[in-house]
């Protein structure tokens, strides 16, 4: 009896998991995801809450545990903002929201570029949610166009 309460005491323990690991979250997804949020565009800065080229906000950055550039202070006034604004530290941003949220939000049966592209613009519970029509199609195009040259 003891045995059997020991073993559904642990079964009910929450553990330490890893991170998962996103093969196929990759140039080509991070570029498609860019050019539908925003045009990709370097020139973009913060407006209506939202920051970068990818167009992230305060409270995505926050849930992906506040990632900076090397060397900077999360804490520091300025420091999303200086991320966000950044392709390359933006898609550690995204990496690391991915890897907490990383599902089949599409319930095809496989995590691809596809539900990446919905977590980052629905958000982690509402990943399932349609994508709304203008980021879909940029998003479908970058892809096909992507698929034709032979791209990942």
């Amino acid at each position: 009896m003891k045995l059997l309460i020991l073993f559904a005491l642990l079964a009910a323990t929450p553990w330490p998991t890893e991170a998962i690991f996103l093969s196929n979250l990759n140039d080509t997804c991070f570029r498609c995801i860019c050019e539908a949020s925003t045009g990709c565009s370097n020139r973009m800065q913060c407006g209506q809450g939202y920051c970068g080229p990818f167009s992230i906000s305060r409270a995505y950055w926050i849930d992906s545990g506040k990632v900076v550039q090397s060397q900077d202070d999360p804490n520091r006034f300025g420091a999303y903002e200086e991320c966000a604004n950044q392709y390359d530290c933006s898609t550690n941003i995204i990496t690391q929201y991915m890897e907490k949220y990383g599902k089949d939000c599409n319930n095809d049966g496989r995590v691809d570029c596809v539900d990446y592209a919905m977590l980052h613009i629905n958000g982690g519970p509402t990943c399932h949610l349609a994508l709304n029509a203008d980021f879909a199609r940029r998003f479908a195009t970058c892809l096909r166009s992507n698929q034709r040259r032979g791209r990942d």
